[in-house]
């Protein structure tokens, strides 16, 4: 998965590069026509563009140092690079709604009238649907790259694409002496750079001081608890570096299971939230289960009745002791390698009963028909790494 990462990112620079060169460009064009319409809104605009050429520069370093390995000093990553540099587009984007709001304040103290440019007004609209084409296209590349800062560089694309066509209807409304439009496209263009900027700021704020999504919480909780041998999903901690969650879990296990077992278990949570989910990294810890002495030798007992059913039909032979040894009906004495050679036959248990005999053994009654014939059957099971059958002993029915 680290390797998908990393490419992931290396994708959402497409995005960042896009941005700079697209800004550097507008900026170009919007300063070129202000200077041949002598166009005061136009050049502002242009300004507001180069301004953004630095937040998507910091936003390209961002990812780049985002994509370097973990080291001595970085253990988890470089992941939250990426949030930095969406806190450093807010910034930035604070910056140019101060700086709009001044002019905005400015102009209806001084009761400034706008300059009638139609031609700003057609080159503010050509410069807001590429910045439209651009927002759309790194939107869908920070979905697909999992980028919180390109999703950030995408949200400054959308503002500067709104501020442009906010501009170009003031400078269209002035031609009709609607002074008041224009006053009011500017109030518009602020309080939605100023909306922006602070979801902007709010997401990598709630990121860096290590914030989660509490209901991703609860979706977590219910996909391990039917992970089997769980008894109970204690608490989970959540936190995400860049995009990546990471969590730590720590679930209730029967105490009889073996260390094997508890170690198989943690790896199938991880496997559930890492396919399921897309969850980077989890760190499973297991503590014994509070369980009534009854209620274990139950669990306990259904456990072994599985496995007896497969010794039974000579299936597993991964669950006979290496010392295994099992006395027939008819009187014969079988060790492990002539139990195996035995022809595994459909037999079903009946009557099974399971009694504790101390805490890593279990002795199990049952019996089960075989030829018109009741056999009786006593088995010994006892836990090391896991349980296995340590001896047997079959009696004919009179």
């Amino acid at each position: 998965m680290n390797n998908s990462r990393y490419q992931d990112l290396k994708l959402a620079e497409r995005g960042a590069l896009l941005s700079i060169w697209a800004y550097v460009i507008l900026s170009v064009i919007k300063l070129t026509f202000a200077t041949m319409t002598n166009s005061e809104s136009l050049r502002a605009d242009a300004f507001n563009n180069i301004t953004d050429i630095l937040g998507s520069v910091a936003v390209l370093i961002g990812l780049k140092i985002a994509r370097r390995p973990a080291d001595d000093d970085h253990t988890y990553g470089h992941w939250k690079i990426e949030s930095v540099a969406s806190l450093v587009t807010s910034f930035i984007m604070f910056g140019v709604g101060f700086f709009v709001l001044k002019d905005t304040v400015t102009a209806i103290l001084s009761n400034e009238k706008t300059s009638v440019d139609l031609v700003g007004s057609i080159v503010g609209v050509a410069c807001a649907a590429v910045m439209l084409t651009i927002y759309f296209y790194n939107r869908n590349l920070a979905i697909k790259a999992k980028s919180s800062s390109l999703m950030s560089a995408a949200k400054d694309n959308l503002a500067d694409a709104v501020s442009s066509i906010a501009t170009s209807i003031a400078i269209f409304a002035a031609s009709f002496n609607l002074t008041f439009i224009d006053r009011l496209m500017a109030i518009v263009i602020t309080v939605f750079i100023f909306k922006t900027a602070y979801d902007i700021f709010a997401e990598a704020v709630f990121s860096l001081s290590d914030g989660f999504d509490e209901s991703k919480i609860e979706t977590y909780t219910q996909a391990i608890a039917k992970v089997p041998k769980v008894s109970a999903v204690k608490y989970i901690r959540g936190r995400t570096y860049g995009s990546n969650i990471f969590l730590d879990v720590v679930v209730e296990m029967s105490p009889d299971l073996s260390v094997f077992e508890s170690h198989a278990a943690t790896e199938d949570i991880e496997e559930t939230l890492k396919q399921n989910y897309d969850v980077f990294d989890i760190d499973v810890h297991v503590e014994p289960a509070i369980l009534a002495d009854e209620e274990r030798d139950s669990t306990l007992a259904l456990i072994i009745l599985g496995l007896e059913e497969q010794v039974l039909n000579n299936n597993s032979p991964e669950l006979l002791a290496d010392s295994f040894s099992e006395i027939s009906f008819d009187g014969r004495q079988l060790t492990k390698q002539t139990k195996l050679n035995e022809v595994p036959q459909p037999l079903a248990i009946a009557g099974y009963k399971a009694q504790r005999l101390s805490k890593k053994t279990f002795v199990v009654t049952y019996h089960y028909y075989e030829a018109n014939q009741t056999i009786l059957v006593t088995s010994i099971w006892r836990r090391r790494t896991q349980w296995y059958c340590q001896a047997r002993q079959l009696t004919k029915k009179t």
